[in-house]
């Protein structure tokens, strides 16, 4: 493999997303928000949200209208997470998804659960390892989400590198 693919690889294993406990703590106004988003996403080299994006996932439902105009944790966690969705998965199946997951855990450790999923398999891309999960449905389902991501953001490296080879 090209240099450039190892050193995306070994770029992965140093990346880290926010656990819940790591999120603002404090309501944030509409700036804030995309700024805390684009921040924990960015180095996965995904697209950046905008305010746009952000009213959009209101105005669909994707997640809940702000309060006064001020966005709380949950709001941050959803964005994290639908915007890691975003290229997968249709607007309306992540807000299905996410609300299924969160009917059987709280929305912190549901979050948790996944974004620890995620982050392990982004260590472990570099050295092919698949990381099994043998559990409830909700747990495979996290897990087969993660492997998604995963999945597309290798396809997306390897093609890069091709084309500019």
């Amino acid at each position: 493999m090209n240099s450039k693919y190892t050193k995306w690889q070994n770029q992965m294993k140093e990346v880290t997303l926010p656990k819940w406990e790591e999120l603002p703590k404090f309501d944030l106004y509409m700036d804030q928000l995309v700024a805390v988003v684009n921040e924990a996403i960015g180095p996965l080299g995904m697209d950046t949200v905008t305010k746009s994006m952000v009213n959009n996932y209101v105005k669909n439902k994707a997640t809940f209208a702000p309060v006064k105009k001020k966005y709380q944790t949950v709001h941050v966690a959803d964005i994290i997470i639908i915007s890691l969705l975003k290229p997968v998965f249709s607007i309306k199946d992540i807000r299905q998804g996410i609300d299924e997951v969160t009917k059987q855990q709280f929305p912190k450790q549901a979050y948790d659960e996944f974004i620890e999923m995620l982050v392990q398999r982004l260590h472990h891309i570099a050295d092919g390892e698949q990381v099994q999960h043998d559990g409830t449905d909700i747990e495979n389902l996290l897990s087969a989400i993660a492997d998604t991501i995963v999945n597309r953001l290798i396809a997306n490296e390897i093609f890069a590198d091709m084309t500019h080879e």
